[in-house]
């Protein structure tokens, strides 16, 4: 009765949640929207695929920045998605308890290290390294901005992906057992399948960090505002949609092309996040079919 007594105030903080959830989203869109509209009242859809950026001279090709940002979020989570499963897996069901607590702090505390640090680090050991490995002539690329993201979003996805794991009860480790499922069944048959949530939940934040952050990638992507040629080369300097608005919002005038154009890269960012979330959502529909 008592349960029931509280079902009430439950739906009204779900509504409420919801309602909250969906109004924050509505004012951001609507925030960018307005702020990016002088820019796609007079430009239209074309700068998605125009390849030249000179604000000066009314040019605002998107192209490169988008195949950028494009390019950075993949290399991050070809190396962090199986890197911080990997780990999550190692520390939650091989190594003792007493290994696993100081491997989550860890983890923990590179979460919470500022994306500068990450930028400056980049700077001052990646860079040049990259730059001697590939004998290139600076070590500013995609790669570099990849592989500093990739250390960025690792700790979230490990964390996430050990929880979900840890989450699983014993017993249904012991009945695999029982049953005469060796470790490699156990791990792909019981253990990933139920822990998937939790793993798409780390894998989806850390998406929305790569392509939101900032700092660090302004550091090592070099700023270039060109298509790599060809489109594949990830040791080429280039640009992504975040670092522009970082590198050239402090130049714009409030209200100008420049700051709409601005605006208009920032909206990109927030509807690409919004529409990969929403995909993942509906897959995960799917599977629950």
């Amino acid at each position: 009765m008592k349960h029931m007594g509280n079902t009430p105030l439950v739906y009204l903080l779900i509504i409420t949640g919801c309602v909250l959830a969906i109004s924050c989203i509505s004012v951001l869109l609507w925030f960018l929207g307005d702020a990016s509209w002088q820019f796609w009242q007079a430009f239209g859809l074309s700068p998605l695929w125009a390849d030249e950026w000179y604000p000066y001279e009314s040019l605002y090709g998107l192209l490169p920045a988008i195949i950028g940002s494009f390019w950075v979020m993949i290399i991050a989570m070809m190396i962090a998605v199986p890197c911080g499963l990997s780990a999550a897996i190692v520390s939650s069901e091989i190594l003792p308890l007493s290994w696993q607590s100081w491997i989550r702090m860890g983890m923990e505390i590179l979460a919470g290290i500022p994306s500068v640090v990450y930028g400056l680090i980049g700077l001052w050991v990646l860079l040049p390294w990259l730059q001697n490995i590939f004998d290139l002539l600076t070590g500013h690329s995609l790669l570099a901005a990849g592989m500093i993201l990739s250390l960025m979003i690792l700790p979230t996805m490990m964390v996430m992906a050990q929880d979900a794991l840890r989450l699983i009860p014993l017993e249904q480790r012991e009945t695999a057992m029982s049953l005469g499922l060796n470790w490699n069944q156990r791990l792909c048959r019981i253990l990933l399948p139920q822990a998937w949530p939790g793993i798409r939940s780390g894998i989806l934040l850390g998406l929305g960090r790569a392509l939101g952050e900032t700092m660090a990638v302004m550091l090592v992507v070099g700023s270039l505002d060109r298509v790599p040629q060809p489109i594949y080369n990830i040791l080429e300097p280039a640009q992504t949609l975040t670092s522009r608005i970082g590198r050239e919002m402090g130049e714009a005038a409030f209200g100008s092309m420049h700051f709409s154009a601005l605006m208009a890269c920032g909206l990109v960012l927030a509807a690409t996040a919004i529409f990969l979330s929403l995909l993942s959502q509906q897959h995960r529909g799917r599977l629950n079919v």
